[in-house]
């Protein structure tokens, strides 16, 4: 399939455009990029699809729509994504681990000691068993959206704990 003259123009000049609509969505830089490679895939792809002389840049918007909604769906089923800094942090497992890492595992695992017994089951019912957020809002008798909060607070509680912690100790 070869893409038309007008189809390339056109695409190239919705870049700045679609990048703002899906950073607007997703509020980081990465994960826009990312979605909207993954729409200039799909919009290359169904070119033929696109009439030309129509509204190019309100046909690429549903597009880009619907890749955030795709992507969204595949990030929920991520069990846990680490940033690269803290995937660094861990590092290597068992002997290959500094003394600051083992102490961020010993801190972490004192600091979910401390939580509520509720709280610790939501936590690893969302990050260690097979439990999508769907099934887990159900379980509490909560909206996802409410679950999402009630996590982003516990790890944010736990990062807290950690820290003070680590500072205690001089690391």
């Amino acid at each position: 399939m070869e893409l038309s003259e007008e189809f390339i123009l056109e695409l190239t000049q919705s870049q700045q455009r679609l990048f703002g609509f899906l950073f607007k969505r997703l509020a980081d830089r990465e994960q826009a990029r990312e979605v909207l490679q993954l729409t200039n895939l799909v919009l290359c792809r169904k070119a033929d699809n696109y009439e030309p002389g129509t509204n190019f840049k309100a046909w690429a918007m549903t597009v880009a729509n619907y890749e955030v909604m795709a992507y969204r769906k595949t990030q929920v089923r991520e069990r846990l994504v680490f940033t690269d800094e803290v995937d660094a942090m861990l590092g290597p497992d068992e002997d290959g681990r500094s003394s600051a890492q083992s102490a961020r595992v010993a801190h972490l695992s004192h600091c979910l000691q401390g939580m509520s017994l509720k709280n610790r089951e939501l936590l690893d019912w969302r990050y260690q068993g097979e439990r999508t957020m769907d099934k887990i809002a159900e379980d509490v008798g909560s909206t996802i959206g409410a679950v999402k909060v009630k996590l982003h607070r516990l790890r944010r509680q736990l990062l807290g704990c950690i820290q003070n912690r680590m500072k205690e100790d001089g690391i």
